[in-house]
């Protein structure tokens, strides 16, 4: 098998509900799809469980964080290519073969529309960047060669977040290229409520300080995202630099 595509969830039924029907719909079902659940309370592992048939599903259970999980995908993957995606995204039809017209390369990175009717729902990534390259492309919509892995190891299963963005520094570090294909692209459903974009914030900002740690390479500023929501951009740096200082 060319590609397999590997989702990580935990307790987000109906999300991933459309994303397993978004999939099926692809005109292309030349690939393997591997799901690993974070022991789900809310019944999503045994809607899985019910779909492993009709969704051709190699299911996997592990709890952990999002590094962990993905670690788990790979390892009960078999795809040259490896396509992560998670449980909150679509993909429109079409996407499979754009994805495979960029086969042959290293690392791929596509683009992400967000599904939001929230005013920051087009807040943009806070850059970082490595040799001049960007490395915040996150690990949903992105193919991962699978000799990279064995090049640079698994993802670090010690970042709660950002293990993306280290997995991208480590294979900039080997040598290998990340191209960016906006016409690859999908939909993302991102977190409604005010107080969870924040506490992603935290989170992100106790993961940056891991990155720095390691690859001593600090954040810069998202000037868009200042100019276009500032007081939402400022409470979101505000609570990243609490989980840069203090976050676990």
């Amino acid at each position: 098998m060319d590609i397999s595509i590997l989702i990580t969830v935990k307790n987000d039924l109906e999300n991933i509900k459309r994303l397993l029907t978004s999939l099926d719909k692809q005109q292309d079902s030349e690939y393997e799809l591997v799901i690993v659940d974070g022991n789900s309370t809310d019944g999503t592992h045994e809607f899985l469980e019910a779909s492993k048939e009709k969704y051709k599903i190699v299911l996997g259970k592990k709890p952990g964080n999002r590094a962990v999980g993905r670690n788990e995908c790979i390892r009960l993957s078999s795809g040259k290519k490896l396509v992560f995606l998670d449980s909150d995204s679509e993909v429109p039809i079409g996407w499979l073969s754009t994805l495979r017209e960029y086969i042959d390369k290293d690392i791929v990175a596509g683009k992400i529309f967000q599904k939001s009717n929230n005013r920051w729902g087009d807040l943009g990534r806070v850059p970082m960047y490595y040799n001049g390259k960007d490395v915040t492309y996150p690990t949903n919509n992105l193919m991962i060669s699978r000799y990279i892995f064995e090049k640079i190891g698994l993802f670090d299963e010690q970042f709660i977040t950002a293990e993306d963005i280290d997995i991208n520094i480590r294979a900039i570090k080997e040598g290998f290229n990340i191209i960016y294909v906006e016409s690859l692209f999908i939909y993302h459903y991102p977190r409604t409520t005010y107080f969870s974009v924040l506490k992603q914030s935290y989170y992100d900002g106790a993961g940056r300080r891991l990155i720095n740690r390691k690859h001593n390479l600090k954040s810069e500023f998202n000037i868009d995202n200042l100019k276009n929501h500032p007081i939402i951009e400022i409470s979101r740096l505000t609570f990243g630099m609490l989980g840069y200082l203090i976050g676990v």
